[in-house]
């Protein structure tokens, strides 16, 4: 008869040999705590700027296995054991390391320095280290246009009139900006001025040791249109050598895609922000200057309403003819001439009224020019005597002969009537 021996029996027989295999001896620590340590070496990614810089780390830790970095700049952590980590933005961090060995673990910190763009001379002056906005030199040969070898001259001239208010904003971190202000003077459409042209949004700076700096703008996203600064004129790779430069103003040149190498030299100079007396040289020109309301379709150069919503009353609309040839002239030493050219536009308070009357011209009226104050816009406010109609800028209608200049350049100004406490009227002018 055969035996059968149960499974049942043979199980706690099983647990226990097991048991008894796995025995091991009590755990415990062994060999020496790590030391941490480490050295670093600062290297840039390449000779542009703003340009990321790389740190290589070499780990000289003492009996380490395991590590955990900390780059300082709110980056993950990272474990490798000679890490190489990349800074966008030059500085001073903090870089911790953990070392962990067989026996503890230890942290060293240590303070590295990550050279600034900004220590870039070149660079420094066009960003200012933030932004800086860059337009149009006045110089009559802000212009110029060269042979390939700089020895003749093919066109030297003055910005144009839709070029000169062009601003061109630089930041620090690489940005770029381009505000054509209403119009861009387009060299591909006849050299005429045209609807603003799109324009790229970045930049770099090319500085190496022994040769000029160089802007070399980005291309524009989805378009085959070219970036420029300046002139439209298509310049090889949107590339800007820096001829000269001074803290104010910087000369450029590029090479003119399609002309054999001739060279095109473009000089712009820093907006800065204008003292009053600025303020007054830009409305009198330093002597005399005259302005006009501006007669460009679209413009709505007189618009109606309130300080916080200047149009809310009227949005604008094209002017009436015996406006167009309006002209106010204004002279350094405070003095104010209005030439209707024979016939006013009469606002609501003459009859008939929105019409074109009687000539309404006067001849050297005083008026007091000082910085704009009591809180409201404004970079500078002329007053002007006496009450409207008689004396008055833009309509004859205005609310009081106080008038705030809210902007100012050489060819563009806009005015705002009014104290500010009700009714605003707001002019936009162009120079003359």
């Amino acid at each position: 008869m055969k035996k059968y021996i149960r499974p049942s029996f043979l199980l706690p027989l099983g647990i226990c040999l097991m048991l008894v295999q796995c025995q091991k001896a009590p755990l415990g620590l062994s060999g020496t705590a790590s030391v941490a340590e480490f050295t670093y070496q600062v290297t840039p990614m390449q000779d542009t700027l703003p340009f990321a810089y790389v740190v290589n780390f070499t780990n000289v830790s003492a009996d380490g296995i395991l590590y955990q970095w900390d780059f300082g700049d709110n980056t993950p952590l990272s474990s490798e054991k000679n890490p190489r980590h990349k800074y966008v933005v030059g500085g001073e961090y903090t870089v911790k390391l953990i070392s962990v060995g067989t026996n503890g673990n230890n942290t060293i910190a240590k303070r590295i320095f990550v050279t600034s763009a900004c220590q870039n001379d070149f660079f420094n002056t066009l960003t200012g280290c933030n932004n800086f906005v860059w337009t149009w030199s006045t110089d009559a040969d802000a212009i110029r246009v060269l042979s390939p070898d700089g020895s003749q001259v093919f066109f030297a001239g003055p910005a144009a009139n839709c070029q000169v208010d062009d601003q061109y904003k630089f930041y620090a971190d690489g940005r770029f900006e381009y505000d054509a202000n209403g119009q861009t003077f387009d060299a591909q459409a006849g050299f005429s001025c045209q609807a603003p042209k799109a324009n790229a949004t970045g930049f770099k700076v090319f500085s190496k040791a022994g040769v000029p700096p160089e802007i070399i703008l980005n291309n524009i996203a989805g378009s085959a249109a070219k970036p420029f600064i300046g002139t439209t004129d298509l310049v090889d790779n949107n590339r800007y050598e820096i001829v000269a430069y001074t803290a104010d103003k910087m000369t450029l040149r590029g090479r003119i895609a399609g002309t054999g190498g001739q060279r095109l030299e473009v000089k712009l100079k820093k907006v800065v922000v204008l003292t009053l007396a600025d303020i007054k040289n830009l409305l009198t020109g330093g002597s005399s200057k005259s302005w006009k309301l501006d007669p460009t379709p679209g413009a709505n150069a007189i618009i109606v309403g309130t300080e916080a919503n200047p149009a809310q009353y009227f949005g604008g609309g094209a002017l009436d003819g015996c406006q167009t040839d309006d002209v106010y002239t204004f002279t350094i030493a405070d003095k104010a001439t209005y030439n209707a050219n024979g016939s006013t536009f009469n606002g609501g308070n003459i009859a008939p009224n929105y019409n074109c009357g009687s000539d309404r011209s006067y001849s050297n009226i005083s008026y007091t020019f000082n910085a704009t104050t009591g809180g409201v816009a404004g970079i500078a406010t002329m007053q002007l005597p006496s009450t409207p109609p008689n004396i008055f800028i833009g309509t004859t209608d205005v609310p009081d002969n106080t008038y705030r200049i809210i902007e100012i350049s050489a060819t563009k100004m806009v005015l705002r009537a009014g104290n500010g406490s009700g009714t605003v009227f707001q002019f936009k002018f162009i120079a003359q």
